[in-house]
């Protein structure tokens, strides 16, 4: 079983593709929304104070190199069935992709005269993938175009943290308003992982003269944390005390600034997520030792069965070891920069620069927006670029107060609603909040007695 686990999540891995969120859309609600503080903490939002509705606030993110209807196609039986030919045609050399979950479990922020401060509770779920262009085209066409070469499956990396993180936070104003600095320190509490060593090499080579495989395996271990609980039901009824409390605890930072160069002109910038998850608890490792095995080749026509193909072609043949001991795993840091340029006091132009680097050769991604601001509520418009298939999203955001509750959402691709096969992007966040000191309070005029 635990040789299985290792291959399998070896193997499997490369199936899925990182893309890093971005959340684009929901940045520019800026200062009218108290949660975009997680990604630029020195936002400082209007309200004298804001207070999050426990459960009511929510954001999620999948993206991938590769859209759904090149992924999926339908068999003789009317059955949608994974397709490699098509998803081969649209690969690139490397291959990414992202799933994040956020839930905003409680927020309170404090508005003083130059500045404020803030108090949260997160749950977050991560999970990065990645894998070259080699992998797709074995997984199409077998072996037939890779007879007497090799195939290079050592940029194959994976990365998955699930933790929540409690802090405070403080943005102060600074030379006149000019420059707003913010800062937030959060204990971050490990529940689940599971990763493949940074320095993994593996290697297929079909022979020329008799067509076998033959596999080289570098570095192999893999990392996991908290999983127990899913494969041993012998520790199913801890699960609860172990996601309460455990020693899984660290601590980390998230910086941001703000500048107004120009009375009309801001340049702004944030790093978020530095450092690093500590794993102590619930912890194995597993290792394989560094090989080169022969084995009969797949048929990938009958992918279903590749469980037993595994168990007897490779398994076997493989040394596995089986450890507990403590490991450390990145947050991944995030760090955006913006320019921003207002036409009206009302009206809000952006550019923004993001880029995710849970692992180093992420690509980053790019967004033009537009923002206006009404009364009560603000509306925006977002296009982002991203270097997956050079896709264009258009996205939405609104903010709106309504009495003393405000209610949010924003979704970087609009489009995925209509058609959802036809794009490799979903992002959304959507909230409630509850505020206090929303209206603005007006001096009443003074009467001069001395004209009457």
């Amino acid at each position: 079983m635990k040789r299985f686990l290792l291959i399998s999540l070896f193997l499997l891995c490369a199936f899925t593709q990182v893309k890093a969120q971005a959340y684009f859309a929901f940045y520019e609600l800026r200062d009218l929304v108290q949660q975009t503080q997680t990604v630029q903490p020195a936002f400082i939002p209007n309200n004298s104070v804001s207070v999050s509705m426990p459960a009511l606030n929510i954001g999620t993110s999948i993206q991938a190199d590769f859209k759904l209807e090149q992924l999926l196609s339908k068999d003789d039986n009317g059955l949608f069935v994974v397709d490699f030919d098509v998803l081969r045609e649209s690969a690139q050399r490397e291959n990414y992709t992202n799933f994040n979950l956020t839930a905003n479990l409680f927020m309170l922020n404090i508005k003083t005269s130059a500045g404020a401060f803030s108090l949260f509770a997160n749950s977050r779920a991560n999970l990065d993938l990645v894998y070259g262009e080699p992998l797709l085209e074995f997984l199409a066409n077998g072996n037939s175009n890779a007879i007497g070469s090799s195939i290079d499956l050592s940029d194959t990396k994976v990365l998955m943290n699930t933790f929540n993180e409690y802090g405070l936070g403080y943005a102060h104003e600074f030379l006149n308003k000019k420059l707003t600095l913010g800062a937030r320190v959060k204990m971050v509490q490990g529940l689940f992982h599971g990763s493949l060593d940074d320095d993994f090499q593996g290697t297929l080579h079909t022979r020329e003269n008799d067509f076998l495989w033959t596999m080289n395996v570098q570095n192999g271990q893999v990392n996991t944390a908290g999983l127990d609980f899913f494969f041993l039901d012998s520790e199913a009824d801890n699960l609860t005390d172990y996601v309460i409390s455990n020693n899984n605890t660290s601590f980390a930072f998230d910086f941001g600034a703000k500048y107004k160069i120009l009375p009309f002109l801001t340049v702004e910038a944030s790093v978020n997520d530095i450092g690093n998850l500590q794993w102590t608890e619930k912890v194995r490792n597993y290792q394989t030792e560094d090989a080169e095995v022969t084995y009969q080749g797949v048929d990938l026509q009958n992918i279903g069965e590749a469980d037993n193909i595994l168990r007897d072609s490779l398994l076997s043949k493989f040394n596995s070891n089986e450890t507990e001991i403590a490991f450390e795993s990145p947050l991944g840091m995030r760090y955006y920069l913006t320019l921003t340029g207002n036409i009206t006091p009302n009206d809000r132009f952006s550019f923004t620069y993001f880029k995710n680097s849970a692992f180093e050769d992420i690509p980053g991604n790019y967004a033009l927006s537009f923002n206006h601001r009404f009364e009560n509520f603000v509306i925006g418009a977002v296009g982002s670029y991203r270097r997956a298939n050079t896709e264009f999203n258009v996205g939405a955001s609104l903010a709106a107060n309504i009495g003393p509750f405000q209610v949010y959402t924003a979704l970087d691709n609009i489009l995925v609603m209509n058609k959802p096969e036809q794009y490799s992007k979903f992002d959304f966040k959507f909230g409630l909040n509850l505020m206090f000191g929303y209206k603005k309070w007006r001096k009443d005029k003074v009467v001069d007695l001395d004209r009457l």
